[in-house]
């Protein structure tokens, strides 16, 4: 019932806005439209608004962990990859034109503008529960960053657009990086103090360690590494919330149980309706697509009887290549689907925590890594690693244990300035050093005066 409620909403909001021109021309009172009072009448609207935002968010989450993919060395286009723009990512020649990389910017902006709308509404609303507003303004203030998160990885300096003044804001400049990450930093900090730290339902909306997951992703990319470590390690003490899954499951049935909906390893995951077909397994859009096998590819990275490659890989042998197995549940159309997209999960805390630890002089950098190596079946890294090599290492089981998912190989490798010494090696016929950063859009340019074109790209 909320899904199709604010499917609704969805249809009305826009006519709501633009009636009060046609009212006088057609002297006709339209029904049904909704004012911001009325939407954000108590808490139940206001958390199909917010259900809303997610499903929004969750409609273009394939794309984006697909096309950074085909960005880094993990995915390669599949002859059946109808769409061109695939190879163009793949091979570096995006223009501000593409439809890919408009489509991004597009989607982002949309998501971070029902965070302003709902931040605001929730504000000003007079019949809402302090507990509810706590609740919605949390929820779009997490999901306000997330989106942001993504902007500044993908284009670099951004708008940052924090109201729903469209006039004012649709003329803004680019923001530095640095001032977006703060901006990212502040929202995850409110969100913390702002949502429940248990799930009511399913894990499917953030909670306060969702928020304090992202941060500790979020302070690795702005060097904070004593709060990189705090934050991870808050997440990882929740232990009657959060546990490693398994690669071998005791009961005899599928293998792996990691990204099964409310596995206690998920801490937040994106609903599923329909089968696999949402997913980006081997019967999802992630069909058309295979995985790097050349030497510089994502499959001899893997260590030999590592659980992992056979949890994460298509070893059949099909016209694409070996295929993406995570996600790989077979449902059809409307059925009950038991594996849901995950969007932060404990595994990736652990890893965190490694990296920060490390920056930090702490032995236990190490520790964190062997963790996630004995749960794949392989042996413990020595805890006399030179700081190099424990780098390295890090930066080798991020690349097994988070492959595929929401452009984590491709933003690693930027953030630690690694991505023109390895794709120069993976693509050296194709590689740009300008492509870390994709090109805005050339229509964002022309409503936009103030903002300017990324290097290397021409409009």
């Amino acid at each position: 019932m909320k899904t199709n409620y604010i499917k609704l909403l969805s249809f009305l909001l826009p006519v709501a806005l633009g009636m009060s021109s046609c009212n006088k021309l057609l002297e006709v009172t339209p029904k049904y439209i909704y004012t911001t009072d009325q939407i954000y009448a108590n808490d139940t609207m206001a958390d199909s608004v917010v259900v809303g935002m997610y499903g929004r968010f969750a409609a273009y989450q394939n794309d984006l962990s697909l096309n950074t993919g085909l960005s880094s060395d993990e995915l390669i286009p599949g002859i059946n990859s109808f769409n061109p723009e695939y190879s163009f990512m793949y091979s570096y020649n995006l223009n501000p034109f593409s439809g890919q990389t408009n489509d991004f910017w597009g989607n982002l902006y949309s998501i971070i503008g029902i965070s302003n709308a709902i931040i605001e509404g929730v504000g000003q609303s007079k019949g809402m529960t302090q507990a509810g507003k706590d609740e919605a303004i949390g929820q779009a203030k997490f999901m306000r960053a997330l989106n942001y998160y993504f902007l500044v990885n993908l284009y670099g300096d951004v708008p940052l657009v924090l109201t729903t003044n469209y006039p004012e804001e649709r003329l803004k400049p680019r923001a530095a990086v640095a001032a977006v990450y703060t901006q990212i930093i502040q929202d995850l900090e409110d969100a913390s103090q702002l949502l429940g730290s248990d799930y009511p339902g399913e894990r499917v909306k953030a909670n306060k360690w969702a928020a304090l997951a992202l941060l500790s992703r979020v302070y690795l990319f702005t060097k904070d590494w004593t709060k990189a470590e705090q934050a991870a390690s808050q997440v990882i003490a929740q232990s009657q919330l959060f546990q490693l899954g398994h690669f071998d499951r005791a009961d005899g049935g599928e293998p792996m149980d990691i990204f099964t909906k409310n596995n206690p390893e998920q801490i937040l995951q994106l609903w599923n309706s329909v089968g696999a077909s949402i997913g980006i397994g081997i019967k999802g859009e992630f069909a058309s697509f295979g995985v790097t096998e050349d030497a510089t590819g994502l499959l001899p990275a893997f260590e030999e009887n590592d659980k992992r490659k056979e949890n994460f890989v298509r070893f059949e042998e099909t016209v694409n290549g070996y295929q993406i197995n995570k996600y790989r549940s077979n449902g059809e159309a409307g059925s009950a689907n038991n594996e849901y997209t995950s969007v932060l999960r404990l595994g990736e805390q652990y890893l965190n925590r490694a990296e920060a630890r490390l920056q930090l002089g702490l032995s236990t950098a190490i520790d964190d890594i062997n963790i996630l190596r004995r749960r794949a079946g392989l042996t413990d890294l020595s805890s006399g690693l030179s700081q190099s090599q424990a780098r390295a290492a890090i930066v080798q089981e991020r690349r097994v244990e988070l492959c595929f998912e929401w452009g984590d190989r491709w933003f690693t490798l930027k953030r630690m300035g690694l991505a023109d010494n390895v794709m120069k090696k993976a693509k050296p016929t194709t590689w740009k050093t300008f492509a870390q950063l994709y090109p805005l859009p050339t229509v964002e340019l022309q409503n936009n005066r103030q903002l300017t074109q990324n290097p290397g790209y021409n409009n």
